[in-house]
This record gives structure tokens, sequence and C-alpha cells, in this order.
């Protein structure tokens, strides 16, 4: 089985978008409404909403969320979203190991894109 099928990467790609799209969008128009929201997770997200880290993390997945949905830059898109993956993880490991599910098949599929993307990202781990 071919790994790098285009079909496959097209469907992971905008399935990543979607995700990062709506994300990105739903943290914008809460904004710091924390009543929907688990009392671990409202804390840190007060927090990070009063020092504005909240705000620049969801306008990352947003634009980075429309990079992958409409194929502008996918793999630039890729790797931007690659540590808000691994921030996904740490926070639901931490505070909600319940919802760790999902974020580790965020994390997986966005691993699947650095993997079929690895050609241009190859010049990056290369000593000249």
């Amino acid at each position: 089985m071919n790994y790098r099928n285009r079909g496959l990467i097209i469907t992971v790609r905008t399935l990543l978008g979607i995700v990062f799209v709506f994300s990105g969008v739903g943290g914008l128009l809460t904004g710091s409404d924390v009543s929907n929201i688990p009392e671990p997770m409202a804390t840190i997200t007060t927090s990070l909403w009063t020092a504005g880290f909240f705000q620049m993390i969801k306008i990352t997945e947003l634009v980075a969320g429309l990079m992958l949905l409409v194929g502008f830059l996918p793999a630039l898109a890729a790797i931007i979203l690659a540590p808000v993956g691994i921030g996904i993880i740490v926070v639901n490991a931490m505070l909600m190991p319940s919802f760790l599910v999902v974020a580790v098949i965020i994390s997986l599929l966005l691993a699947y894109l650095g993997y079929a993307y690895w050609d241009k990202y190859r010049a990056l781990f290369e000593r000249d």
C-alpha cells in the first residue's frame, strides 16, 4: 500500500483543516467564557486568555487550518501545527486524560502529514 497516496493525503489534510478551523473559530468566539469547560481546563484557559496566548494559539489554528483546507502551502501549515498538536497532548494528558484519545488521533494525523511531506522537510534536518 502506498502511504503517500494523494487521495489519503488530501483526506487527512481536509479533516485536520476542519478540526483546526472549528477549534480556532470556536475558541475566538467564546473568548474567555469558561462556563462549559471542566474546572481543570477552565483555570488554564482563563490564564492563557488573560496573558494573550490563547488568542495567538487560536489564530494560528485558524490560519493553518484554512491553509490545510484550501491546499495553500499544506506542508508549511502542517509544520506550524505540529507544536500545537504536542501542546494539545500535554495539556490533555495533565488536565483532562479522558480527552487524550482525541489529542493522540490529531497528533497521529499530523505525524502522517509530516511523513507525507518529508521530502519538503528533509532539508531542515540535514547538515551542510
